[in-house]
């Protein structure tokens, strides 16, 4: 395996992290990528962003990544105010990096946490000499289209436009599935020059331990089914529970159910087990819930004897779950949706994948639990030292070259003293932007921070800025008189590229009366087809309806998986 040409310094930055959260995909390949890199000889730390552990480290995770020289640090988080609040995190995280900018930063795309530093060196302002990778494991839009969310509040969809943003100004993009990339490239999202498929790293080629496959010595059918994966609608609970209602009752009666994976608020343990008929609980011979296991106990569940993992969900990226079966040898059957054959070797997927429906996983079980020989593991579709190799080339990259923009005649729309005008001059000529806005200082003392170019979300709220550098070709006769963020959002269905400096520089007050705000509508009205011209009244109603309605709390769990 590689070993690095030369010891770069790298900050690894996540929300999840094994040894804190006991499973989870983004917490597994980020631990696992950790360890690789700094067994690389890589000076690698971890910026943790979660809330602080109420625990310590689990000790055996503690010795791994001591063993591999991997620091963890817990996020500084400053008492700044921020509308809309997600940007408090953000700006910490921009900051605990500019204290000490690494030659290389590894961020996941969930939650954009990096979008204010990838922001401010498109910008000019910093991090010019830093290796920015994104490592896509599912962004908030895909998440909540793939769980058949309708119903998204716009403060989601403002995070979901960052995370875009994140990628889009990303070196590199790394994803563990081909489908997820072309998911990306299906919503028109530009990717980097430079993204690749890197299959998530197993704990044997992370560590350099031996790979844990043995032989299968099951000398008997499946006799215990075991859902494996988060208690949650997109990892295919329903499709679970109806396929099981649909078997045999002679095939239930032979066999022990067990559902092996974290409870979510949406599906704890009663929800769960009620999907089931009562004649299907009644008739099997055991049912069971294994809800807090960590990842190593969950797999010696999963070693028993005569076990079938089942994985049904309609789809899925690259799940670290078929990826562990198929590490440590344990039969398994799954669906051929999304990214999932990708990890399996083409001679295994007619056997053990099955299209994501209650009827055909219904039929696969049964063929499994009526087969007269045990069920066979399946074997991987690549190499295991492959995706060591990958990383270890992907951190000697180095980092984009920024090009000097064209320069062209620019108006100050606002108020702005030289100082602030000199930035946002710098800032268009480090972009190209036609327009380039900043953070504003509200009178309660609150950061306000503007998306830029903020798409559909610009009918309902003036994510666009205050003052404002405009290209001066750009900018109507009666642009003096029109609310601002009519103006913006004017020259935003028009074509015009918005960008905002993540930093509040400006006492200018946003307006948002009701005057503005159907002025708004009006524009985006007539940037849309005759058919569809409603939408935009109906969409700012509904969203104005909603943001009264939200509690509290409801708002808080932004950052909540979905």
């Amino acid at each position: 395996m590689s070993t690095a040409s030369r010891s770069r310094r790298i900050t690894v930055v996540a929300d999840e992290l094994l040894g804190y959260v006991r499973t989870g995909g983004i917490g597994t390949a980020t631990t696992f990528l950790a360890v690789a890199l700094g067994r690389m000889g890589h000076d690698l730390d971890i910026l943790y962003v979660a809330d602080p552990p109420t625990e310590p480290l689990q000790p055996e995770w503690a010795d791994l990544y001591r063993r591999a020289g991997v620091r963890i640090r817990q996020l500084d988080r400053s008492d700044r105010e921020t509308d809309p609040p997600f940007f408090a995190r953000l700006r910490d995280v921009e900051q605990a990096l500019a204290e000490d900018p690494p030659d290389v930063v590894i961020v996941q795309d969930l939650a954009a946490l990096a979008y204010t530093a990838l922001r401010q060196r498109q910008l000019g302002r910093g991090f010019e000499q830093t290796l920015f990778v994104v490592y896509c494991h599912g962004t908030r839009r895909w998440i909540t289209d793939m769980a058949g969310k309708v119903r998204v509040l716009p403060g989601a969809h403002a995070v979901s436009i960052l995370e875009q943003a994140s990628i889009e100004l990303a070196d590199v993009a790394v994803s563990p599935s081909a489908y997820l990339l072309d998911w990306m490239r299906g919503q028109r999202w530009q990717l980097p020059v430079r993204t690749t498929v890197i299959r998530y790293l197993n704990r044997a080629a992370a560590t350099g331990e031996p790979q844990p496959i043995t032989a299968n010595n099951d000398v008997r059918p499946p006799e215990r089914l075991v859902f494996f994966g988060r208690l949650e609608e997109r990892k295919g609970l329903r499709t679970f529970a109806a396929a099981l209602d649909a078997l045999p009752v002679e095939l239930k009666q032979r066999i022990e159910v067990e559902f092996l994976g974290r409870e979510t608020p949406a599906w704890p343990r009663q929800r769960v087990e009620a999907l089931l008929a009562d004649e299907t609980r009644d008739a099997l011979r055991r049912l069971t819930f294994s809800t807090s296991l960590d990842q190593r106990e969950a797999l010696e569940r999963l070693q028993s004897p005569a076990t079938l993992a089942v994985m049904p969900s309609p789809a899925d990226n690259a799940p670290n779950t078929v990826s562990e079966c198929i590490e440590y040898g344990i039969p398994f059957v799954t669906t051929d949706a999304g990214g999932i054959p990708e990890l399996v070797a083409h001679e295994d997927r007619a056997r053990v994948l099955f299209e994501p429906s209650a009827d055909a996983l219904a039929a696969k079980l049964e063929e499994a639990l009526m087969s007269e020989r045990p069920w066979q593991p399946a074997r991987p579709a690549f190499a295991a030292a492959a995706a060591y190799d990958a990383w270890s080339k992907v951190v000697e990259l180095e980092p984009t070259a920024l090009e000097p923009a064209e320069r062209y005649e620019t108006t100050l729309v606002g108020e702005a003293d030289d100082d602030v005008l000199a930035l946002l001059r710098s800032a268009q000529r480090a972009s190209g932007a036609d327009v380039v806005t900043c953070g504003v200082r509200l009178e309660s003392g609150v950061e306000r921070y503007f998306l830029g170019d903020p798409g559909g979300l610009g009918a309902l709220r003036n994510h666009y800025g205050t003052t404002a550098l405009v290209r001066s070709a750009l900018l109507p006769e009666n642009a003096a008189t029109m609310p601002r963020w009519q103006l913006l959002a004017r020259l935003s269905l028009e074509g015009a590229a918005i960008v905002s400096v993540t930093e509040a520089l400006s006492d200018e007050q946003p307006v948002e009366d009701n005057a503005a705000a159907l002025l708004v509508v009006d524009e985006f009205e007539r940037h849309l087809p005759r058919s569809l011209r409603g939408l935009a009244r109906l969409s700012a109603g509904l969203a104005a309806q909603a943001t009264r309605a939200a509690p509290a709390k409801r708002r808080r769990r932004l950052f909540a998986r979905a």
